[in-house]
């Protein structure tokens, strides 16, 4: 006879709303993977569990593992056809995806069930701006703003649209609204600094990013390099250079970090080294292919008399700034095209 050997469930002690309320708990603490793994234990139990679903769905979107996401999305939409949640979940996969008429779909479905809910309208701008449609998509985020003011991811979005459009007061505005609604935000100072730098504000901007750094330490490489550069243009040179020798080497930045170098050695009357740094920052930043006659005539100027680094600052320095905004131009172009093609 053979051996039976019994299946014992395993009881956690708590209900599926117990559990649920801790998972969301954790995930507000943002301590997600133990949020994930409490979703994934309701499901367990309770496969149909359309909360868990949308729960588990949220965590794995912030783990960037879209697949995975995508059908827990899915799943709670055909349990619950009329839970918003499921949809605007999914559209924001196809959004990262760039998938946009099929995010465009779930985020108008969203819509459709519930016309007061306010992430469908920021998905549906989402959408239109990445389609470079920044009226339309404004349009959106307004409507989500009437529902609920206190959206600062909308108020931040609406602030890039403007400054895509060149609408710097109208980007100011609304950053400062989000100032005010939550002054702890490190991505609204982030914004605000960009706007002052457009504005060649630059005391306001050295400001703006530093609070920002403040709130959040590791403030992105693009804020860092920018307050750099405003440190530069108000002559505060040595914290420049501190911050410089503190970042990290990563092969798309080097051409920016060596002609901001070649900024703060200009500024300290150092000709030699500034002339060295651009030409390495035009350098990096050629093209395959790239002739660098420019570079070739200096650089047989100064074969020929190793004093003449004076000379030569000025076109070394014109053709790093030509070569590095190419190239800051290549890599928008390609991160679009990238997106395009997910």
């Amino acid at each position: 006879m053979a051996n039976f050997t019994p299946q014992v469930k395993r009881v956690s002690g708590k209900s599926d709303k117990e559990q649920l309320k801790l998972a969301f708990g954790l995930a507000k603490e943002q301590r997600f993977d133990e949020a994930l793994s409490e979703f994934e234990t309701i499901l367990q139990s309770n496969p149909n569990a359309k909360l868990a679903h949308l729960g588990a769905g949220n965590m794995l979107f912030r783990q960037e593992r879209y697949d995975e996401a995508l059908r827990h999305f899915q799943i709670a939409a055909r349990l619950d056809a009329l839970l918003p949640q499921a949809q605007v979940g999914a559209g924001q996969v196809h959004l990262k995806r760039g998938d946009l008429e099929q995010a465009l779909d779930k985020f108008q479905t969203a819509i459709n069930i519930d016309p007061n809910y306010t992430e469908a309208y920021q998905g549906l701008g989402q959408v239109l701006a990445r389609q470079e449609k920044y009226d339309e998509a404004l349009q959106q985020w307004r409507k989500a703003q009437r529902l609920n003011p206190q959206l600062i991811s909308v108020r931040l979005l609406m602030a890039q649209a403007y400054s895509k459009q060149g609408k710097l007061a109208e980007a100011l505005s609304e950053l400062k609204s989000a100032q005010n609604i939550d002054p702890t935000r490190w991505r609204t100072y982030q914004g605000l600094g960009r706007i002052y730098m457009q504005q060649k504000e630059y005391t306001a901007a050295i400001e703006a990013f530093k609070t920002a750094q403040k709130f959040n330490p590791d403030i992105p490489i693009v804020a860092q390099l920018a307050l750099v550069r405003a440190l530069i243009e108000v002559k505060q040179l040595e914290e420049a250079a501190a911050i410089l020798r503190q970042m990290p080497r990563i092969q798309q930045i080097e051409p920016m970090k060596h002609q901001l170098w070649g900024d703060i050695y200009q500024g300290q009357g150092l000709s030699k080294e500034a002339a060295e740094e651009y030409r390495a920052a035009a350098m990096l930043a050629a093209q395959e292919g790239d002739t660098l006659d420019d570079l070739a005539n200096w650089d047989a100027l100064l074969e020929q008399d190793e004093d003449k680094w004076q000379d030569v600052v000025a076109p070394y320095k014109a053709a790093a700034d030509k070569r590095v905004a190419e190239a800051q131009q290549r890599q928008r172009q390609n991160f679009q095209e990238r997106r395009l093609e997910r």
